[in-house]
């Protein structure tokens, strides 16, 4: 059996995968990008500095499309726990990262 047979969208899959919006992937995209460029600007290239403000942007505006723009479940306890999750995880890595 075809996998549109089965009466499902072309951009369904099987498993409960999240899914972002255009709206919200060019909000992540557009925010991360001015904020990282604007910090290094400002900055005169510090590095910490600029990966607390990716990190911060990267995380807010994942959260934020998550939560206020997909789904319009609002804050609560899951957005600041996706913020901080991400923020942590996002920090890590690149720490790491030579950049």
């Amino acid at each position: 059996m075809n996998r549109l047979e089965k009466n499902q969208k072309w951009n369904d899959t099987d498993y409960d995968i999240p899914k972002f919006s255009y709206k919200s992937a060019f909000l992540i995209t557009l925010v991360t990008f001015f904020a990282t460029a604007l910090t290094n600007y400002f900055s005169n290239g510090n590095k910490i500095c600029i990966l607390l403000a990716l990190s911060f942007s990267l995380s807010l505006t994942t959260a934020y499309s998550r939560y206020f723009i997909d789904t319009k479940r609002g804050m609560g306890k899951d957005f600041l726990k996706t913020f901080l999750l991400l923020f942590l995880a996002c920090a890590v890595v690149l720490y790491f990262v030579q950049f």
